[in-house]
């Protein structure tokens, strides 16, 4: 914000006034930093240290008041803040002379508002004796006090006469004193008092009746100033007094700490200190924007609800007034078009063809002059090309081409000699530039060739390797077709084993018994299991056979064409076709391994 302080002029103290007012104003509005800011450059014009200081008086005369006044001290302080129109006098200049005037009346024996009326009637004789005597208010200020005290010579030059005899004869009439000894201090106090009044009673009032004059407007000039650098020391006071508190509390430790650091380590001892300052500063720096985006965290709702509620009312306020400002827009361009269709585009018509009849007559008397003057002129500046400038420029054409044949006449002969001489030096140098250019073209074919003979050479010299690479990749690469397609077919035999099943007229899902004859062989990664001395497989498996010679390979059902047989007796009953095919099994592996001819037979 921005505090107006007006010009004062003539004296008048209505602009005082108003920057009293405009000043007091700060000290309401300085709670906040842009207001303190305000204060600090208003008081920067005047004084911000001054203006400071008069705030620390007026404080501390302010608790002197309070301190001699007691429960009367408001009407010293009321007294004071009308002083500056009324006599010329600051605030603190009348609470200063309160001070001094309060001490003798207190000591006089008065209280309450006896003591307070005691202060103020002789601050504002102070005033009327400097504007009757033409010196300052202080200045009498200090005489009064002093004769107070019992002092009478400072207050001699104000017409004031003061003696032992008549502070006596004074007492008497007061009716304090009876004739009888020395006066005591309370008695010489009031016996002063009325013997002052007394010779002064030309001087009263005089303030009051000369106000207007230059001197006494310059005194309330003085006076309203100070109160109002006063009042800007006072919006003041409480920051200079938070700023200097943090100075000596803050700032100061740490300077001396840095310099006893210096004084003790020198400069490598203020390097230490600042790196183990540097985490606390960054961890307070921290702690600062955390409390900063708290704190903008839980604002934002309340700004957004103050904005919502700011645009609601603004809604509120717009929506009845669109319709009557669109009825009114519409009338008012109805209006218009009326006005324009109606009068305007006729009067804009009408004063186009009055510019037109205008324009005519005055172009019309002035048309036949004029053609009749371009055509002298057109006829005179015909009559001076044929007479005067083309017999000019035909002449300077001829002395042009005369001259231009001459330059010919002297320029040819030696334009033709040195062609000749260029064409005979190229001639000349034709052999040369010849043999250059078979030269870089052999050089460049010899470069060429021996890249291509280098790269036909490192092309032998890699192709076992890459063909060896090629080879390598392409058996890894059938092997592992060859290991994926046999798995395939294991896998096809596996997923499949009733083919096999169903040659016995069985479906066998038991696990397959592998021949415990040779040894186990492996192609890929897969066993296969050697039958060159026969087995016995229940299951579909992977065999090698024929490896010891023929070998016939039938199925067991079918061994009786065969001339042989099998006989498996079975005691018991059976219990599933399970239990039969299991039990049939390992009659036919034990006949096997013993070399019975087995023979089946079924007993019931």
């Amino acid at each position: 914000m921005a505090v107006v302080i007006p010009i004062i002029s003539e004296f008048s103290d209505k602009g005082i006034q108003a920057a009293e007012r405009g000043f007091k104003k700060l000290g309401d509005l300085a709670k906040t930093a842009a207001k303190a800011v305000a204060g600090v450059s208003i008081a920067a014009g005047v004084g911000a240290v001054k203006a400071i200081d008069l705030a620390s008086d007026l404080s501390e005369s302010q608790a002197k008041i309070g301190e001699i006044f007691g429960d009367s001290a408001g009407d010293v302080e009321a007294f004071a803040a009308t002083a500056a129109k009324a006599l010329g006098q600051s605030k603190q200049s009348v609470l200063d002379a309160a001070g001094t005037f309060g001490v003798f009346g207190k000591a006089a024996g008065l209280t309450g508002t006896d003591l307070s009326d005691f202060s103020n009637d002789f601050t504002t004789l102070a005033s009327d004796l400097a504007s009757f005597n033409n010196t300052s208010p202080e200045d009498a200020i200090q005489a009064i006090g002093a004769a107070l005290r019992g002092e009478s010579e400072p207050l001699r030059r104000y017409g004031v006469l003061l003696d032992d005899a008549s502070l006596r004869q004074a007492a008497l009439e007061l009716g304090i004193y009876d004739g009888n000894g020395a006066l005591t201090a309370q008695q010489k106090i009031l016996a002063a008092q009325k013997r002052i009044y007394e010779q002064t009673s030309d001087a009263q009032g005089d303030f009051a009746r000369t106000s207007d004059g230059l001197a006494n407007q310059q005194r309330i000039l003085k006076a309203q100033l100070q109160n109002a650098a006063t009042t800007i020391g006072t919006v003041l006071l409480p920051i200079a007094t938070k700023l200097f508190s943090f100075f000596a509390e803050k700032i100061i430790p740490i300077i001396e700490k840095f310099a006893s650091v210096f004084e003790n380590e020198g400069i490598g001892g203020i390097g230490r200190l600042i790196g183990e300052q540097i985490p606390i500063v960054l961890d307070k720096l921290k702690e600062l924007g955390g409390a900063l985006l708290s704190w903008v965290g839980e604002q934002i709702p309340v700004w957004l609800k103050k904005l919502g509620e700011l645009g609601q009312a603004l809604v509120d306020w717009i929506g009845p007034r669109i319709k009557p400002a669109l009825q009114k827009l519409g009338e008012w361009l109805g209006d218009l078009a009326n006005w324009i269709i109606n009068d305007g585009v006729p009067l804009l018509v009408e004063k186009l063809i009055e510019l037109g009849n205008a324009l005519v007559d005055w172009i019309g008397p002035r048309i036949v002059p004029a053609l009749q003057e371009l055509g002298k002129f057109l006829a005179k500046v015909l009559e001076w090309v044929v007479t005067d400038a083309i017999p000019k420029l035909t002449a300077q054409a001829l002395k042009l081409a005369g001259a231009l044949l001459s330059w010919l006449a002297e320029l040819i002969p030696q334009a033709v000699t040195g062609l000749g001489v260029f064409v005979w030096e190229l001639i000349k140098q034709l052999p040369s530039i010849f043999a250059d250019l078979v030269s870089s073209m052999l050089d460049k074919g010899l470069e060429l060739g021996k890249s291509l003979l280098d790269g036909i050479v490192d092309f032998v010299k890699n192709l076992p390797g890459m063909l060896w690479d090629a080879f390598s990749a392409t058996f890894a690469k059938l092997v592992d077709i060859g290991k994926e397609m046999v798995q395939k077919i294991v896998d096809g035999i596996k997923a499949t084993p009733g083919i096999i099943a169903r040659a016995i007229g069985e479906e066998v899902t038991a696990p397959v018994t592998r021949p415990t004859q040779g040894t186990v062989a492996s192609l890929f990664g897969i066993d296969i299991w050697p039958f060159a001395e026969g087995g016995i497989v229940t299951g579909p498996t992977l065999g090698l056979v024929g490896e010891a010679g023929p070998e016939a390979i039938i199925p067991l059902d079918r061994l009786g064409g065969m001339g042989g047989g099998v006989t498996v007796n079975i005691g018991g009953s059976v219990i599933s076709e399970g239990d039969l095919i299991e039990t049939v099994r390992r009659g036919l592996v034990n006949a096997q391994r013993n070399g019975a001819q087995l023979v089946y037979s079924n007993v019931a």
